[in-house]
């Protein structure tokens, strides 16, 4: 998968208290959303951390282990984000990202839970037209292209859009970024009342993989 910007980074705040000892290992855990390692394709869980602003270390571990030590930490504010990749190296889960701050009697050796979810894709849309071109004879138009998931009913009305972007005809393409795994239907419409260009494309995006949906008119 291309490495794409997240739209929306969530930092999940966690505060590491004075610890007995003065413990100061750093480690993590994981989980998903819903179910397991093999469950969401993930053989190998990749975390980074460092400190805030400066450089970052990683490490990888096998996800059934369910947890990795990172090292040790001195007081400071860290960053810390988690991959689970599949058995090829594509990256089918990510974490949104933590934040930990550790004081002066270290971390007390309590893990930093990591949270992993279904990593988004991008979906590419394509159009031509009768006849070749990609416009609607010598008239260019604004196309509204639009995810949606599916109807409640099968060809019932779409109403609860996922992205939209507007893009002249003449592109011929437009790509919709970072669309969570699941089931979708694209549409693309002019809008217009002559020419009127209008088509639907179901779509399944998986985690970690990028779709491209082509429309023919």
């Amino acid at each position: 998968m291309r490495t794409q910007t997240i739209a929306l980074v969530l930092l999940a705040g966690l505060m590491a208290a004075c610890g007995a000892g003065g413990d100061t290992s750093l480690n993590v855990t994981w989980t998903f959303d819903s179910g397991d390692c093999a469950a969401n394709n993930v053989e190998t869980v990749r975390v980074s951390w460092g400190p805030q602003g400066g450089e970052m270390q990683t490490a990888e571990f096998v996800c059934s282990d369910g947890q990795g030590l990172l090292g040790d930490l001195s007081a400071g504010s860290y960053s810390i984000t988690a991959q689970g990749l599949d058995a090829g190296g594509v990256v089918r889960a990510i974490s949104y990202g933590n934040t930990l701050t550790v004081g002066d009697g270290g971390t007390g050796g309590m893990p930093v839970e990591l949270h992993l979810h279904p990593s988004p894709g991008d979906v590419t849309v394509t159009w031509t037209m009768a006849g070749g071109g990609h416009c609607p004879g010598t008239v260019i138009l604004p196309f509204h292209i639009t995810i949606y998931h599916p109807p409640a009913q099968p060809g019932g009305p779409l109403t609860d859009d996922v992205a939209t972007v507007q893009e002249s005809c003449s592109t011929g393409q437009v790509v919709l970024t970072d669309i969570p795994p699941g089931d979708y239907v694209v549409e693309l419409d002019s809008r217009a009342t002559t020419p009127d260009v209008y088509g639907t494309e179901e779509v399944t995006v998986v985690a970690g993989e990028d779709v491209q949906v082509d429309l023919r008119f």
